[in-house]
């Protein structure tokens, strides 16, 4: 049991007015430097709210050490265990042990075709992986150079900001907006945490080509200036903006604005079949469309994709995200079922996760309930999660842990 995520706020702590514990921040956290603007949607730069990392994730060491329930900070409920403490422990471990000494983790880069994923390279460098490899790290709490993995998490965001190329597309061996759009995030992420320079210079070419990079329909596709889109890819994108927004990076409003027409665009309306109102099981039954074309499928993940981006741009009173989050609630069990192991369920829950999240209530609790007791069911010995049809175990242990650390609160994007 990691002691620095258990017990480093134990001393000191005090119970509120409001019955709920409060601890210190450590003194690391309380300066300029590790904090993180919130640059709230809508009102540009002249409203910021400036938070400190810990927060909930404070709240969460009592209920930790006593596997009980504890209330955060926007009032919904999760469960933080010793089961899910060690589960996300077991992964880190894991990922420290096969991270390259470049400050890499491989994984197959490729391509999906139908149901399943075809390598181009198999074991290689990839930008994506590394990504959300670093992400998992920071989601517990480790920042570069500090702390019991801060060497892997400075490793990992040195290779990143390596990578990226004059006109600012973070690439490596043939990935592409996908990785680009993770590398984006992790770089803003520790921006927000850390200030470094250095990071501020490469965060700043990533975000203005994925700026410059929205089409026509208000989306993003596989490679830089596509003039098609899609919502697995426009979510990545979303959600790089947005985490570089409550960085201080200045995001254009019209950039927002049309990523929100654009998944509005892409809802699919539900249909008259025999007198009663349900979705052409042709096209899938989800809320949200891969694309605008009518023959595009609506599935689980690209439905929690939506939800996503919509709450991502700030937008949290729409019947899109109630119709969404309806019939992610329906479905997630057979989702799951079918999907374990494949980068559908990795891609599709990283993104549930998000959604859920941000709704909080009962959903947000019967959902992590669920998915924290599959993840930890499906955990490997050393530590991983296979991830046979995909970028392979790196990618999956990076995602898994990346799930079960959301309730600890630690990254800036996890923030309702």
């Amino acid at each position: 049991m990691r002691e620095n995520r258990i017990s480093r706020y134990e001393k000191g702590k005090k119970m509120n007015s409001s019955g709920t514990w409060a601890l210190p921040f450590p003194r690391r956290y309380l300066s300029r430097k590790n904090g993180a603007f919130l640059l709230l949607p809508g009102l540009g730069t002249a409203l910021a709210l400036f938070f400190f990392l810990p927060s909930a994730s404070a709240q969460k060491t009592k209920a930790a050490t006593q596997g009980t329930t504890v209330s955060s900070i926007g009032g919904g409920n999760w469960e933080v265990t010793r089961e899910i403490q060690e589960a996300t422990d077991a992964g880190l471990a894991y990922l420290a042990k096969t991270q390259n000494p470049e400050g890499y983790w491989a994984g197959h880069v490729g391509y999906k075709i139908n149901n399943s994923y075809q390598p181009t390279m198999r074991g290689a460098a990839h930008v994506g992986v590394t990504a959300l490899a670093a992400m998992a790290f920071m989601a517990c709490g480790e920042l570069p150079q500090k702390g019991k993995y801060g060497k892997v998490v400075a490793k990992a965001i040195d290779f990143l900001a390596a990578h990226t190329e004059e006109n600012g597309y973070i690439t490596l061996n043939g990935t592409r907006m996908y990785s680009h759009a993770f590398a984006t995030l992790a770089l803003a992420e520790v921006y927000g945490m850390t200030r470094d320079r250095r990071v501020h210079k490469a965060l700043q070419r990533s975000i203005d080509l994925i700026v410059q990079s929205q089409n026509r329909e208000g989306g993003w596709r596989y490679k830089p200036f596509a003039q098609q889109s899609d919502m697995s890819i426009t979510v990545c994108q979303v959600m790089a903006l947005r985490a570089a927004r409550n960085a201080g990076i200045r995001v254009p409003k019209s950039v927002i604005e049309k990523a929100v027409r654009y998944v509005r665009s892409s809802a699919r309306q539900p249909r008259s079949f025999r007198g009663r109102r349900r979705f052409s099981p042709r096209f899938g039954n989800g809320v949200f469309a891969y694309q605008r074309r009518a023959e595009a499928r609506a599935t689980f993940p690209l439905t929690a994709a939506g939800v996503t981006i919509l709450y991502g741009a700030g937008v949290y009173n729409d019947p899109l995200i109630s119709r969404g989050l309806d019939y992610m609630s329906s479905e997630v069990r057979r989702f799951n079922n079918r999907w374990a192991g494949h980068y559908f369920f990795f891609y599709g829950n990283y993104y549930a996760v998000q959604a859920f999240f941000f709704a909080g209530g009962r959903r947000w609790k019967k959902y992590f309930d669920s998915v924290q007791r599959l993840l930890r069911s499906l955990q490997e010995p050393n530590g991983s999660w296979a991830c046979d049809i995909g970028p392979g175990s790196n990618f999956g242990t990076a995602v898994a842990t990346l799930i079960l650390a959301i309730p600890y609160r630690y990254l800036p994007i996890i923030q309702r």
